[in-house]
């Protein structure tokens, strides 16, 4: 199983990982609405320059972010055969045996093959550099506002920092209980598609009840350690602004500002 798009934390100790989480989210989330909105050569060029400071700024490594894409290679695959039969704008450029190929299908290929490969690496670089915890207390600080008018955001940011942490450790998980089975003669790849469906009902029981397991685990040390959702909690690290984070917000949205323009 890929698990290259679901990254952990890689703890250093880079710009990038020394932003405030706030920031990092408020830019994740205001560069994929430029990747959405962006249209022409110029404003990929200046997204796709963009992402390549942050990589290299993060130290994030560039044959994981291939293996990502490479992950989403059947998505592209798929819906550039949609833009091939369905999209029909622009001009005629190829003709094969009645079947016509337009400009508007290539584009539209282009374009959401590149809009794809900027969505995952940034958000790749994202969950890389930023600890679940500090998205826990992101959220929690930034809404914290709505714990006012009885929104138990604290609640639903430690329910999310909960889910990131398991997802690795499910995947895991999950690759050692398929390893196991393949040791023992199982063969996934053969077989009919109903045949493939039954092979993973001997997966999916051990991981059901591993993942129970844990969870029980997890819910005894919190109880343990005193853990209440109506209680006001202290903070270890206390989140605060720099110069550096304030810049990265006006960078986010002077290049929103230009795309929206131009």
């Amino acid at each position: 199983m890929n698990n290259s798009l679901i990254s952990k934390y890689i703890p250093l100790n880079t710009i990038i990982h020394n932003l405030d989480p706030r920031v990092k989210i408020f830019f994740v989330i205001w560069y994929l609405v430029d990747v959405f909105i962006a249209y022409n050569v110029l404003e990929f060029f200046i997204l796709i320059l963009m992402l390549l400071v942050i990589v290299i700024l993060s130290k994030t490594s560039p044959a994981f972010l291939i293996n990502s894409v490479k992950a989403i290679s059947i998505l592209i695959l798929f819906t550039s055969l949609i833009h091939l039969v369905f999209n029909k704008k622009g001009s005629v450029l190829y003709e094969v045996l009645g079947w016509k190929i337009y400009s508007g299908a290539l584009l539209g290929i282009a374009l959401i093959t590149v809009r794809f490969i900027l969505v995952v690496a940034i958000m790749v670089v994202f969950m890389a550099t930023t600890s679940p915890t500090e998205i826990t207390s992101a959220i929690e600080k930034s809404l914290g506002f709505l714990q006012k008018v009885g929104v138990p955001i604290s609640t639903f940011a430690l329910v999310l920092s909960i889910s990131l942490r398991f997802i690795p450790t499910i995947l895991e998980e999950t690759n050692r209980i398929i390893n196991a089975q393949v040791s023992r003669g199982s063969d996934f790849n053969e077989g009919s598609l109903a045949q493939k469906v039954r092979k993973f009902i001997p997966i999916l029981i051990p991981l059901f009840i591993a993942t129970l397991k844990r969870a029980d685990e997890l819910a005894t040390a919190m109880e343990v350690r005193g853990y209440s959702t109506t209680g006001i909690r202290s903070k270890y690290k206390v989140l605060k602004y720099n110069k550096l984070d304030y810049l990265s917000y006006i960078l986010i949205i002077v290049i929103t500002i230009f795309i929206m323009l131009v």
